[in-house]
């Protein structure tokens, strides 16, 4: 496809820095105002995020001004793990100064980039772009579409109104639900949730010491991280299944937040997934949350969408990941 090289009138795309931090997030908040009617962006986490360990934002990261000096478009490359071979791309341009030359300018910086970080993924491995957005961003999917990206999955967003108490959950004989303990099994939770994330479509094996150490950023730098919230199941010493809440959104600060939910192949098809869910729900009515959400895969290869609407769940909201082939190989990912 023919490329548009040369920068857009009027505009000039620069690196980021964190001085930049809230007139980025005010950008992305003007978008998720225009797509949904809310702020979906918090300066506190997003520095969280901008300073997460191998995430280099000065190189990784872009911002589109207008003559003025305005931010008006930003785009970025995650690709912060091992084996390096899917670059999630994720940009945005403030709704009053949508332009397609512009954001088509932006996803060829976000090509370049990712093509020069090639290198870094496995010789004989398929290296892709990934970019998600949500259904509503027609003028995202089209630019996306008109640049060669392909539609390749959908994921929803599901909800639960806590009218009353959720029920008790059954937790299967033999085993125990608990709080985690985050000084002593923050390693082994988190292997086991690499190993329970295995078969989930588009899962990529990574390295844990870069697990642990984005972990404990995240710990560490997230004045909301609450270890009430992340339970363990266990059978004796070991861990059968996770799940790990947020208790709440930026969007909406009464809804609680399921971020994974996971059960390890030993002990599927025994009810433990929703013995977690509900132990979930059941600590977010204690504490005075009446709605609850989480992302799924819709077409999840453990079919999570029927465990999350037999548990009462429905679907609010659409997003629509997309592909682009980087360099042909061998698919280190789950499909």
């Amino acid at each position: 496809a023919d490329r548009m090289m040369t920068t857009p009138s009027k505009t000039k795309l620069r690196p980021f820095t964190l001085e930049d931090a809230q007139e980025a997030v005010d950008l992305m908040n003007a978008s998720s105002q225009a797509l949904l009617g809310v702020n979906d962006s918090e300066l506190d986490e997003m520095l969280e995020y901008w300073t997460t360990p191998g995430f280099d934002s000065e190189k990784t990261v872009r911002v589109l001004e207008d003559d003025q000096g305005a931010l008006i478009g930003y785009i970025e490359v995650w690709d912060i793990s091992q084996p390096y071979v899917t670059k999630y791309v994720w940009g945005t341009m403030h709704p009053a100064r949508w332009d397609d030359d512009c954001f088509q300018y932006m996803l060829r910086w976000a090509e370049e980039c990712s093509c020069e970080r090639i290198p870094l993924a496995p010789e004989d491995a398929r290296v892709v772009m990934n970019y998600a957005t949500i259904d509503k961003d027609i003028r995202c999917k089209q630019a996306l579409e008109d640049y060669g990206y392909e539609l390749i999955r959908n994921f929803y967003r599901m909800v639960i109104d806590l009218d009353q108490a959720p029920p008790v959950p059954v937790i299967p004989d033999g085993l125990t639900i608990a709080p985690i303990q985050i000084e002593s099994e923050l390693r082994e939770a988190v292997i086991a949730l690499e190993d329970a994330f295995a078969d989930h479509w588009g899962h990529v094996e990574r390295s844990l010491d870069e697990l642990l150490e984005q972990w404990e950023h995240r710990i560490a730098n997230n004045a909301d991280f609450d270890p009430g919230l992340w339970f363990l199941a266990k059978d004796g010493d070991e861990i059968a299944g996770v799940c790990r809440c947020t208790n709440k959104t930026i969007e909406d600060p009464d809804m609680g937040w399921v971020n994974q939910l996971s059960v390890r192949k030993p002990w599927r098809r025994r009810g433990l997934g929703m013995a977690l869910l509900l132990t979930g729900f059941n600590e977010f009515y204690r504490r005075g949350r009446r709605r609850v959400g989480l992302g799924v895969d819709a077409a999840s290869l453990t079919n999570a969408t029927y465990l999350y609407e037999k548990a009462g769940m429905h679907m609010t909201r659409q997003f629509e990941t997309y592909e682009m082939e980087l360099r042909p190989g061998k698919d280190l990912a789950t499909k």
